[in-house]
């Protein structure tokens, strides 16, 4: 699958860094490859290609990157939406690319939304102060999530695009070409 985001919010500034679109393909439970827009001030360009148990993340910019190995035992590639100090546990397992089924399965519908021109469900899970909001169209297409802390949006992910069921291309996982990768020690 191919998913497309990118954040909105009264604290993204159209046209930065954090408000270009990220590019993210997924096949399966073992396969991630993330490309994040480039940030020329901070020196970035990073690509992430996990094929579980091997871990590239390169730096477009300077043709640099690292390679790791995942120590198992599960060799999953995760791709969470929401993460970091604060986040309850149970936010935490929301992924890109499973959006519907965490959706139905753990949270309870909480309205209609208009995204876009079309009408999304909004998925809600609460724990004490802190809200999470899937919002699917009909299909089960996410629209957007959304993290709260009290009543103010700390986080929201709009969906340009998400297409599944695409051709298989094992290009996509494969180790980057053209980079001077070096190994990080092993844990």
């Amino acid at each position: 699958m191919k998913i497309v985001t990118r954040s909105v919010g009264p604290d993204v500034t159209p046209g930065s860094f954090r408000a270009a679109p990220v590019t993210l393909y997924r096949q399966g439970s073992r396969f991630l490859r993330n490309e994040e827009p480039a940030d020329p001030a901070g020196g970035m360009h990073v690509l992430a290609i996990v094929a579980s148990p091997d871990v590239w993340i390169v730096n477009r910019l300077d043709r640099t990157g690292r390679h790791m190995l995942d120590p198992g035992p599960t060799y999953e590639a995760k791709a969470p939406i929401v993460a970091g100090q604060g986040v309850p546990q149970a936010f935490t397992e929301l992924e890109f690319g499973c959006e519907a089924r965490f959706a139905r399965g753990r949270a309870r519908e909480a309205g209609v939304r208009d995204v876009a021109g079309r009408p999304a469900r909004i998925h809600a899970l609460q724990e004490g102060d802190r809200r999470l909001e899937i919002l699917l169209y009909e299909t089960g297409t996410p629209a957007e999530v959304a993290y709260f802390q009290g009543t103010t949006a700390v986080l929201t992910i709009v969906y340009d695009a998400y297409e599944v069921a695409l051709p298989d291309n094992p290009g996509l996982f494969a180790k980057p070409e053209g980079y001077a990768i070096s190994e990080a020690p092993s844990r």
